[in-house]
């Protein structure tokens, strides 16, 4: 297999503050690897964990565990834009993601776990391809996203660092 390149950790000023705890959550590891690597061991824990309820919520008020995993896939698909975006060093302006606004428009949903899962491993494949593309000079590109510059190496860690945040709260609040 190819050896991975590693873009290195962004610095500070090439994301808004808010994604500090995604960038963190990698730290020195390779974030193109861990895309795959930490995406595997995540499917193997949902897909190992009997009695799975995607409608169970661990709070009054706190989202669906199927709520959460739209949730990632939303987010993958919207960071996969902007690498898209700061790769071709598009000079607009984009909106934020409102996250809950999205989340609160899956209370309806009602597929079952295979059909997320499958969902999933697609939106990320698509992110992997891309993001295992990037030659090594253009992690330092970037787009804008509420006036502030997102970096195509900041975003690569935000992926994987978003994920093993949240799976942290799966494994404690939603797994039986």
């Amino acid at each position: 297999m190819k050896q991975i390149l590693n873009p290195g950790l962004p610095a500070i000023g090439e994301y808004n503050q808010n994604f500090k705890s995604y960038i963190d959550a990698v730290g020195e590891a390779n974030p193109i690897e861990l895309l795959r690597t930490d995406f595997r061991k995540q499917l193997d824990l949902l897909d190992g964990s009997p009695g799975l309820r995607m409608e169970y919520a661990y709070n009054h008020g706190k989202w669906t565990l199927r709520q959460l995993m739209i949730h990632l896939i939303d987010t993958e698909r919207v960071m996969n834009f902007r690498l898209l975006a700061a790769l071709r060093m598009d000079p607009n302006n984009y909106p934020g993601y409102d996250y809950l606004h999205f989340a609160d428009q899956t209370t309806s949903d009602v597929r079952q776990w295979v059909e997320i899962r499958e969902e999933w491993k697609n939106v990320r494949k698509a992110f992997v391809s891309l993001a295992s593309q990037v030659p090594s000079d253009h992690w330092s590109r970037y787009c804008v996203v509420d006036g502030q510059m997102l970096s195509a190496r900041a975003l690569v860690y935000i992926v994987p660092g978003h994920a093993r945040v949240h799976f942290k709260t799966i494994q404690s609040r939603y797994l039986p």
